[in-house]
């Protein structure tokens, strides 16, 4: 009993019985032949390529939608076995035929050593002239794919940590923004002078138009509301304001510098 499938027109027969397979069936099938037998590595060949995430009730069904096409063309039904905890194990020969293009780019040939050690690779017969049939031996390919990374599915085991990821990652940017400031001098080449006293100066990047007033209005809603004394430095971005207030004590070197931060769109 030789059983064919071609893959570009999705079709199985068996002798002279046919039977179409649906996508899912056909990629899964195609995974089988590859001896891919890993239940995860299944998923993501079957779904993981289109971004999909499946459950195990749309799993079971196409297994048992694939079990179900093979009994229609006289192949046993156990000749798809369940592997109890680890996924499925396609227990009889298929040979694909009439590969297209789509296909043949997920199915490297396959190499494999010969009885005197070297590399062989499976090579496809030439058909004859006309359009092609569910004849084996006119149109033969032995080529399998190779089994995918399980990128796919680690990413889809993984999926429900992504949204806290992104949320504690919004809520450090402040912080890891005020960090980098208070730690990375800004160059003063790059800033002028808006506003000097004899108790304060402030500066703001060469580019900013604003005045003293101006600052101080973006920067109101902080208690105590802020006073400009020593050093200030004020950056402005497209969602967020920064002033970077610095003293530095008689005592001591080293400035104290608080940073006041308002984050949102002017």
């Amino acid at each position: 009993m030789e059983v064919c499938y071609d893959a570009e027109r999705m079709t199985l027969s068996c002798d002279q019985l046919t039977t179409t397979l649906g996508s899912n069936e056909s990629d899964m099938l195609l995974a089988l032949i590859a001896g891919i037998t890993d239940k995860e590595a299944i998923i993501a060949r079957v779904w993981g390529g289109r971004g999909l995430i499946v459950s195990d009730s749309s799993y079971y069904k196409t297994v048992h939608a694939l079990r179900s096409k093979l009994v229609d063309i006289g192949v046993p039904r156990d000749s798809l076995k369940t592997l109890p905890k680890r996924g499925l194990i396609l227990l009889c020969e298929i040979t694909l035929i009439s590969a297209d293009p789509a296909v043949e780019r997920n199915m490297p040939l396959h190499t494999a050593p010969d009885s005197a050690g070297a590399s062989v690779v499976d090579s496809e017969d030439t058909p004859g002239n006309g359009s092609p049939h569910n004849d084996c031996a006119d149109k033969k390919t032995n080529s399998v794919t190779a089994p995918l990374p399980l990128r796919d599915g680690w990413i889809r085991r993984n999926s429900h940590l992504f949204l806290p990821s992104l949320v504690i990652l919004g809520a450090l940017l402040p912080a890891v923004y005020a960090y980098l400031m208070f730690h990375k001098p800004p160059d003063l080449e790059a800033w002028k002078r808006v506003w000097a006293s004899e108790d304060a100066t402030l500066y703001a990047e060469a580019s900013e138009r604003m005045s003293k007033d101006d600052v101080l209005t973006a920067m109101t809603g902080f208690e105590p509301p802020l006073a400009l004394k020593d050093s200030n430095f004020y950056i402005r971005k497209p969602l967020s304001q920064l002033l970077i207030s610095c003293v530095k004590p008689e005592s001591h070197g080293e400035a104290l510098c608080v940073n006041y931060l308002r984050v949102g769109k002017k």
